[in-house]
Formats: structure tokens, C-alpha cells, sequence
């Protein structure tokens, strides 16, 4: 090997282990900084979100008179050129309010936007349940970050907020089992939601989502389960005491375990499921009457 070439390989390792370095440094850097003030962030995303719904339309033309089987994929285009003539997403959503408490524990009302693209015939699932789903996520630049075009089980106390909000407006559709085993499922809710990072990753940077990224998902919901995650005889969603649709702050005896995977709520040594309803009447126990069940009353 010629002293020329060492030198040249020499300086090649040295300028990867610098940028390599220098990246990661800039990685750490961000990482490192303190999460954005929530309410200007908010205001920031929302405009930015509010520009992309007034200057993008979807495919909505490929929506109208959907067979009962029918799973259309979401593309999404600007309006502009042979475009310009199209329907505004600004034109078509509705929005939810959903509240969120900042760094100084007030609250900041966060919009979701919304479109239903077909509503479905069954049941909603809760803000708890676990729903099997088929979906698309999207960032504003219209890069696909995930996508599932099978379905798939989700758990929705650990899918992000915004995703977990949206799909209790949709209704599970009719399920059909063929003479093979397999599943079918025609009639189920359709819909698309767009909302701001502090529904979804906010200040981290996860996979091909960058920090900060409103986060846009198609949702098709095919069915559901409702769920009791600590088989304690209480369904989830009665475990959110506070009605705040956040599970992981109901904790009854202060144990550091949640109400929903707490078998023994009050921390009294009886399990919730042996408190629930002891004469079988049907109704839960309320023993001295002061307006706290049994299963979460210690005394």
C-alpha cells in the first residue's frame, strides 16, 4: 500500500469518526433540551395544521358509494395545477377539543381534526378497549411513517392520545367467520385525523417521526374487545376515576400501580373482585353507605 493511499484512508476514517461524532452529538444535544413550552408549541403546530387543511384535499371522490367491503387507501395532494378545482380538507373536518395540562399543570385545550369516511354499524369502543384496527400514518409532508394494511390488535391505554381519542367516534363493523377459519368484515368505520404532537410524540423523535410533528392517521375499525386489564372484575374504563381518559393517575392505595392493573384497589388485603358485589344482587357493595364502593373504600 502507497504512503499516498495510507495517508488518503487515514484521512477518510478520520472525517466518518468526526461526522459519525459530530451527529451524535447533535442528536445528544436535542435530546437534552427541555421539552417546548406547551402552549405556544400548540399555537405553532395548530397553524402549521390549519395551513395544510386549508391547501391539501384527499381523495374523497374514492369514498363515495363504498361497497360494504370496500378498505380505500388515504392519499393526500395539494391543491394546485389540475388539483386546484378539488375540496379543501379545511372544508371537510370537524374538531375536538381535547385538554391538556402544560409545565405549570394548566390546562391548554388541544383541537383534533377529524373526517369520517364511513361511520360503521356496531359498537364504539371506549378510550380503554382494545380495538382491532387497520391503518396509515402520515406526516404533514406526506411521508408514510407506518402503516398495517392486515389488521392488527391495539391496546388503546398504550397507543398516543390522539389515535386513542379519535377511534371512539368510529363504530366496529359486521364480522363474518368463512367456512375456512378466516374473518370478514364489511360495514366498519373509516375515518382520518390530524392533531398536533402533544397528542402523539411531542418532544421525542421516534422511528421517522421528527420531535414535534403533528402526526395525520387513516383508522379502520373492524372490531373490538372490551377490557379489564387486571381481570379484577371492573371494566378499564371504570377504573379512570377522574374521567381524564388517563389511566396511569388513578392509583386508589398509592401503591405505584394503577387501578387498572391493580388487583386489590384499595390496598385493605381483599381483592377488588371479592369486594365487588359479596350478595350477588347484582349492584357493587357500598357496606357504610358513604357513597364510596367497597373495593375502593380501605375502611
Amino acid at each position: 500500500m502507497s504512503k499516498h493511499y495510507s495517508n488518503l484512508l487515514a484521512f477518510f476514517i478520520l472525517f466518518f469518526i468526526i461526522y459519525a461524532c459530530s451527529s451524535d452529538s447533535s442528536e445528544d444535544d436535542l435530546s437534552s433540551l427541555p421539552p417546548n413550552e406547551v402552549g405556544p408549541q400548540y399555537i405553532k403546530e395548530n397553524d402549521s395544521i390549519i395551513d395544510f387543511l386549508k391547501n391539501h384535499f384527499y381523495n374523497y371522490e374514492d369514498f363515495q358509494n363504498l361497497s360494504p367491503s370496500a378498505q380505500i387507501e388515504l392519499k393526500i395532494d395539494s391543491i394546485t395545477g389540475d388539483n386546484s378545482n378539488k375540496i379543501a380538507l379545511f372544508e371537510q373536518v370537524t374538531s375536538k377539543s381535547i385538554d391538556i395540562l402544560d409545565e405549570n399543570d394548566e390546562i391548554v385545550s388541544h383541537n383534533l381534526y377529524y373526517i369520517i369516511t364511513r361511520p360503521g354499524v356496531g359498537e364504539n369502543p371506549t378510550v380503554a378497549d382494545s380495538v382491532f384496527v387497520s391503518y396509515k400514518g402520515i406526516l404533514l409532508d406526506n411521508t408514510i411513517f407506518d402503516e398495517r394494511q392486515n389488521p392488527v390488535w391495539l391496546d388503546q391505554t398504550s397507543v398516543v392520545r390522539g389515535f386513542q381519542e379519535f377511534t371512539p367516534i368510529l363504530k366496529k363493523g359486521n364480522v363474518t367467520i368463512n367456512n375456512n377459519g378466516t374473518y370478514s368484515f364489511e360495514n366498519f368505520g373509516s375515518g382520518i385525523v390530524i392533531f398536533p404532537s402533544k397528542l402523539g410524540y411531542y418532544e421525542r423523535t421516534v422511528s421517522s417521526i421528527p420531535r414535534y410533528s403533528p402526526l395525520i392517521f387513516q383508522i379502520n375499525l373492524k372490531t373490538l374487545n372490551k377490557t379489564d386489564h387486571d381481570s379484577d372484575g371492573v371494566d378499564t374504563i371504570d377504573e379512570d376515576l377522574n374521567k381524564d381518559n388517563i389511566f396511569g393517575n388513578d392509583d386508589t392505595d398509592s401503591d405505584g400501580i394503577p387501578n387498572y392493573y391493580d388487583t386489590d384497589d384499595d390496598g385493605d388485603g381483599i381483592l377488588t373482585k371479592d369486594e365487588l358485589d359479596i350478595d350477588n344482587d347484582g349492584n357493587v357493595d357500598d357496606t357504610d353507605q358513604d357513597g364510596i364502593p367497597d373495593y375502593l373504600d380501605s375502611e
